[in-house]
């Protein structure tokens, strides 16, 4: 009796003493991560804060100037006069424009840390901070379409999400503020010069450029932003693309019913397909070819079919969640694909 006791306390003694040892190291390896520059989670602050605000600012003096005491922005953001509107237009794009700038960072960074958490080499509460970020940014891009469409209630308000990826593929995010401005020149018009003229080639040429590249000699009007359609973005600088007016291809697409989804970027293309929540790596078969892919679960097929463009086997990579199999295709060429998979003939 006495023995067994004896073990028991031994045994207990142990265990605390691996706990005590293993927290210690813990934290010593958070200490010297923060040390080396690394948080524990990621960033919030990826929402352009300072555009926001400017927008609002403005919109509040518009208010106060043309329907004070009004709660019903529809009503009178649609009534503005044209000046007026084309200003608050314009603030709307800069916020716009800053978002999508903070979308692609975040995209990229959520491929990135997706395939670090994946391996165990991020924490879960890292990751989530991820989610939380992309989902703050989801929130704002909805309040940016929410007062497009009080600005232009008969136009399609995803039309300046569009618009503002455009202008950030081709320049990045800068786009002149006002006090940049002459005094004397009217800000809707000088920010339509930097912006490519409808119909225009992507690249060079006579169409725009960023704020003190040459630009075109006439001037545009902010509805061109609200009516581009969601699915015919230009392409980024160097990538062509079909001739001027002709659709471009979209950056993503699949659906639930298909069994998958997928989206796109100068890198790679992004397959996201459903598989059940039991589903174990030793159950899932990906074959990547360079113009091919088949996925595989249990010996069922969920996903095959022929490219619509060549990827890198050997850059390609896949992981696995619960409820999802991630797919990523290394392209072998910059330019969009006009789908996952190639039309039957």
């Amino acid at each position: 009796m006495v023995l067994a006791v004896f073990v028991i306390i031994a045994v207990v003694t142990v265990a605390v003493g691996l706990s005590t040892l293993i927290s210690y190291w813990l934290n010593r390896g958070e200490s010297e991560l923060e040390k080396l520059g690394v948080s524990r989670t990621y960033p919030r602050s990826t929402l352009p804060g300072a555009k926001i605000d400017a927008y609002f600012e403005l919109k509040e003096r518009l208010r106060e100037q043309y329907a004070k005491g009004s709660d019903q922005d529809r009503a009178w953001m649609s009534q503005l006069p044209m000046q007026a509107k084309d200003m608050l237009k314009y603030r709307l794009m800069q916020r716009a424009i800053g978002d999508m700038a903070a979308l692609r960072k975040i995209d990229a960074d959520a491929r990135g840390y997706w395939r670090l958490f994946s391996k165990g080499m991020i924490t879960r509460t890292f990751w989530n901070s991820v989610m939380e970020a992309e989902q703050d940014l989801t929130q704002e891009l909805e309040s940016v379409k929410l007062e497009a469409s009080c600005v232009e209630p008969s136009q399609d308000p995803q039309g300046i999400i569009s618009e503002a990826m455009q202008f950030v593929m081709r320049y990045g995010d800068k786009l002149a503020s006002t006090a940049e401005m002459d005094p004397s020149t009217d800000a809707i018009t000088e920010m339509m010069r930097h912006l490519p003229p409808p119909g225009a080639a992507a690249g060079g040429g006579a169409g725009g450029g960023p704020p003190g590249a040459p630009g075109p000699q006439h001037g545009g009007h902010p509805q061109q932003m609200m009516q581009q359609h969601p699915n015919h973005p230009r392409p980024p600088p160097g990538m062509g693309g079909p001739h001027p007016g002709a659709p471009m291809p979209p950056q993503k697409g699949g659906s639930e019913e298909d069994g998958y989804l997928w989206k796109q970027d100068a890198d790679e293309l992004e397959v996201s397909v459903i598989v059940p929540d039991t589903a174990t790596k030793a159950q899932v078969k990906v074959t990547f070819g360079a113009k091919k892919l088949r996925v595989e679960h249990a010996g069922t097929v969920l996903v095959e079919g022929q490219l619509a463009a060549a990827c890198v086997p050997e850059g390609s990579t896949w992981t696995l969640s619960k409820g999802r199999l991630v797919v990523s295709l290394e392209k072998a060429d910059p330019r969009p694909w006009p789908g996952l998979f190639a039309a039957k003939g």
